[in-house]
Protein backbone atom coordinates (compact mmCIF):
# COMPACT_ATOMS: atom_id res chain seq x y z
CA UNK A 1 0.00 0.00 0.00
CA UNK A 2 1.32 3.29 -0.72
CA UNK A 3 2.22 5.21 2.15
CA UNK A 4 -0.16 8.84 2.29
CA UNK A 5 -0.12 11.26 5.41
CA UNK A 6 -3.36 9.36 6.43
CA UNK A 7 -2.61 5.87 6.53
CA UNK A 8 1.08 6.41 7.86
CA UNK A 9 -0.12 8.38 10.79
CA UNK A 10 -3.26 5.77 11.65
CA UNK A 11 -0.35 2.88 11.16
CA UNK A 12 1.93 4.80 13.45
CA UNK A 13 -0.87 5.00 16.61
CA UNK A 14 -2.12 1.38 16.07
CA UNK A 15 1.77 0.37 16.04
CA UNK A 16 2.29 2.47 19.57
CA UNK A 17 -0.83 0.58 20.91
CA UNK A 18 0.62 -3.18 19.85
CA UNK A 19 3.90 -1.86 21.19
CA UNK A 20 1.89 -1.09 24.51
CA UNK A 21 -0.17 -4.16 24.74
CA UNK A 22 2.47 -6.49 23.85
CA UNK A 23 4.67 -4.70 26.92
CA UNK A 24 1.88 -5.43 28.93
CA UNK A 25 1.86 -9.09 27.91
CA UNK A 26 5.31 -10.15 28.61
CA UNK A 27 4.52 -7.96 32.04
CA UNK A 28 1.60 -9.77 32.83
CA UNK A 29 3.31 -13.12 31.79
CA UNK A 30 5.93 -12.36 33.92
CA UNK A 31 4.03 -11.78 37.26
CA UNK A 32 2.25 -15.17 36.48
CA UNK A 33 5.75 -16.53 36.56
CA UNK A 34 6.87 -15.27 39.79
CA UNK A 35 3.27 -15.98 41.32
CA UNK A 36 3.31 -19.16 39.65
CA UNK A 37 6.59 -20.44 41.01
CA UNK A 38 6.89 -18.25 44.25
CA UNK A 39 5.93 -21.42 46.26
CA UNK A 40 3.54 -24.56 46.71
CA UNK A 41 0.46 -24.44 44.41
CA UNK A 42 -2.40 -23.01 46.10
CA UNK A 43 -6.10 -22.12 45.17
CA UNK A 44 -5.22 -18.09 45.35
CA UNK A 45 -2.23 -18.79 43.02
CA UNK A 46 -4.41 -20.56 40.05
CA UNK A 47 -7.00 -18.18 40.51
CA UNK A 48 -4.61 -14.94 40.22
CA UNK A 49 -3.30 -16.94 37.33
CA UNK A 50 -6.69 -18.02 35.37
CA UNK A 51 -7.45 -13.67 36.27
CA UNK A 52 -4.36 -12.62 34.43
CA UNK A 53 -5.06 -15.49 31.03
CA UNK A 54 -8.39 -14.02 31.02
CA UNK A 55 -7.15 -10.73 30.88
CA UNK A 56 -4.01 -11.43 28.58
CA UNK A 57 -6.61 -13.13 26.22
CA UNK A 58 -8.93 -10.19 25.89
CA UNK A 59 -5.75 -7.93 24.62
CA UNK A 60 -5.00 -10.51 22.37
CA UNK A 61 -8.33 -11.33 21.30
CA UNK A 62 -8.88 -7.12 20.71
CA UNK A 63 -5.32 -5.97 19.49
CA UNK A 64 -3.85 -8.93 17.90
CA UNK A 65 -6.54 -10.95 16.34
CA UNK A 66 -7.99 -7.85 15.21
CA UNK A 67 -11.83 -8.42 16.88
CA UNK A 68 -11.72 -4.77 18.53
CA UNK A 69 -13.93 -3.86 15.44
CA UNK A 70 -15.11 -6.78 14.31
CA UNK A 71 -18.84 -7.82 14.05
CA UNK A 72 -20.31 -7.80 17.61
CA UNK A 73 -21.66 -11.82 16.95
CA UNK A 74 -18.21 -12.75 16.34
CA UNK A 75 -16.63 -10.96 19.24
CA UNK A 76 -19.49 -12.35 21.39
CA UNK A 77 -18.03 -15.62 19.99
CA UNK A 78 -14.38 -16.29 20.32
CA UNK A 79 -14.46 -13.69 23.74
CA UNK A 80 -17.23 -16.46 25.18
CA UNK A 81 -15.75 -18.87 24.16
CA UNK A 82 -12.09 -17.84 25.66
CA UNK A 83 -13.82 -17.07 28.76
CA UNK A 84 -15.78 -20.43 29.50
CA UNK A 85 -12.83 -22.15 28.45
CA UNK A 86 -10.22 -20.55 30.86
CA UNK A 87 -13.14 -20.59 33.49
CA UNK A 88 -13.47 -24.32 33.31
CA UNK A 89 -9.92 -25.21 33.39
CA UNK A 90 -8.94 -22.73 36.31
CA UNK A 91 -12.32 -24.12 38.50
CA UNK A 92 -10.97 -27.70 37.63
CA UNK A 93 -7.41 -27.11 38.75
CA UNK A 94 -8.39 -25.16 41.34
CA UNK A 95 -11.11 -27.68 42.71
CA UNK A 96 -8.54 -30.25 42.24
CA UNK A 97 -5.66 -27.94 44.22
CA UNK A 98 -8.42 -27.71 47.13
CA UNK A 99 -9.00 -31.54 47.68
CA UNK A 100 -5.51 -32.36 47.49
CA UNK A 101 -5.11 -30.12 50.86
CA UNK A 102 -8.22 -31.77 52.61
Amino acid sequence: MLQTPQNYDGGKKKSDRANLVWLGLVGLTLLSVVVGESGPPSVMATFFICLVVLLKGRWIIGDFMGLRHAAPLTRWIVTGYFFVMTSLVGISVGYLQFTATQ
